[in-house]
């Protein structure tokens, strides 16, 4: 077990803020992925709702934003890169906190271990769609992974510049796509996609969905981890989180409302598409669909750097608090760059693709090795374990305005939290429902023990460190 100290923390006063309100919308849209995450999600969600898909998306964005209204009242009192940490740690205690820091470390680092993976498979499958090439993902990911993480070590500020403009090209691209295929199937438009009665099986086939279609909004909770580094972070990052949830769901629903007309309101053939955006851009763009395949490269490259940026920042909080290693708390310039973390979170996350490909390539797993397998398995163990920790941070809202002496507010303070914790009860069933394939199958009881874990990880870190968490503050 790692040693556990409080170290001092260096506040952000004594940093530069570069990040304004267009730097953080669009590494929390990055982060997002609206590019990767709807290529490899969108066609299980066509299957469970049908031709209503879009509405789960909607659903899905309605039910983020929920959340994002929690973290949002958080930040306007008390912005801090420990995001999450910090919520529940100032309000439920320090070993509320430790619970935190280790959920949200093992769930972030498991998740990015997905995006690593795709850094590589996305290259693999364009160069083996266009060449005769065909080349291992592997070697590519590490490769990629290792330029990404060196591009987020050299500061929020010139990485995020980077990262908004490696998503302005997906985003421009995809929707140009989309317009392309409208236009020329424009004799079959209707509002049938975004109707109700157009979800199959009604509540049971939205349900089925729905986590699915939460999960590719994951990383809306990238703009609180950078408000040490943000101008103004208590009005700048909710700002920041409505409009990036807003636009996402905008784009996820254009994106799903177009490959349902483009695949002729077929949605059993969007569901045997390996890539369903990918294979209507072939069939509709010619030798001009490489723009498309372009763009999921550059979606997977964005994600991966806004998601290194965000969520070692948060690592980096619970190592100076003490609520985690004390040594991820170590920084460097500029700003406050946490060197460390990033780096921690990368030889973790490697590993765990690592290790990952050698189970299936020995045939100790059986299965294939396709990236695109273990993406999807790192996103719902992550998620899982993430969703415990979005239902914490709801429950400490309340807390925290009492605990404040602030004016306790029955609907913002109260009901909202209590909103967004009963939108993640379908989600929880639906994951935890049996019958699930492996290893989806043990992912709930793994994610469960690992929760029993964390408070006797908790009891740990408090009993050799009764100080930890205490110097969790305000970044101003």
């Amino acid at each position: 077990m790692p040693r556990v100290s409080s170290p001092p923390r260096v506040r952000p006063e004594a940093q530069s803020a570069q990040l304004g309100l267009g730097d953080v919308t669009a590494s929390t849209v990055a982060n997002i992925g609206p590019g990767i995450d709807f290529y490899f999600a969108f066609g299980v969600i066509a299957v469970t709702a049908g031709v209503g898909a879009p509405v789960t998306i909607i659903t899905a964005g309605v039910a983020v934003g929920l959340l994002a209204f929690v973290a949002a009242e958080f930040t306007r009192m008390e912005p801090s890169a420990g995001s999450f940490i910090t919520y529940v740690e100032t309000s439920l205690g320090a070993r509320a906190g430790a619970v935190t820091s280790l959920l949200i470390a093992l769930g972030f680092t498991i998740a990015i271990a997905g995006v690593f993976a795709m850094s590589g498979g996305m290259i693999s499958l364009t160069l083996d769609h266009y060449t005769s090439w065909h080349p291992s993902w592997l070697p590519i990911a590490v490769v990629v992974t290792g330029a990404g993480v060196a591009i987020a070590l050299r500061g929020a500020g010139s990485s995020t510049a980077l990262v908004a403009g490696a998503l302005v090209f997906q985003v421009v691209t995809m929707v140009v796509i989309c317009v392309v295929v409208l236009a020329k199937q424009s004799d079959h438009l209707t509002t049938v996609p975004l109707r109700w009665s157009s979800v199959s099986g009604g509540l049971s086939g939205l349900a089925a969905g729905f986590p699915l279609a939460l999960f590719m909004f994951v990383g809306w909770e990238n703009g609180p981890a950078l408000a040490e580094e943000t101008r103004e972070p208590k009005l700048t990052i909710p700002r920041a989180l409505y409009i990036s949830i807003a636009a996402a769901t905008a784009l996820f629903v254009l994106f799903a409302y177009t490959t349902i007309v483009g695949f002729h309101y077929e949605t059993s053939s969007i569901g045997r598409a390996s890539v369903p955006f990918l294979e209507m851009a072939d069939r509709y763009l010619g030798s001009a669909a490489i723009l498309a395949w372009l763009a999921g490269i550059f979606s997977v490259l964005s994600t991966l750097v806004a998601a290194a940026n965000s969520q070692a920042r948060v690592l980096s909080d619970g190592g100076r608090s003490g609520l985690l290693w004390s040594r991820l708390g170590t920084s460097r310039p500029p700003g406050e760059t946490p060197a460390f973390a990033l780096r921690a979170m990368t030889a973790v996350g490697l590993g765990i693709v690592a290790v990952w490909w050698l189970c299936h390539a020995t045939g100790l797993i059986g299965g294939s090795s396709d990236p695109v397998n273990l993406y999807a398995e790192c996103s719902t163990m992550g998620t899982i374990l993430i969703l415990f920790v979005y239902v914490l941070t709801a429950v400490s809202l309340p807390v925290f305005i009492r605990r404040r002496g602030r004016r306790l507010s029955p609907v913002r303070h109260c009901l909202m939290p209590l909103l967004g914790v009963l939108v993640l009860v379908i989600p929880f069933a639906e994951l935890f429902a049996p019958g699930q394939p492996f290893p989806y199958s043990v992912f709930p009881y793994a994610s469960v023990a690992i929760l029993l874990a964390a408070f006797g990880y908790a009891r740990y870190v408090l009993a050799h460190n009764p100080r930890a968490g205490a110097m969790e503050g305000s970044a101003g």
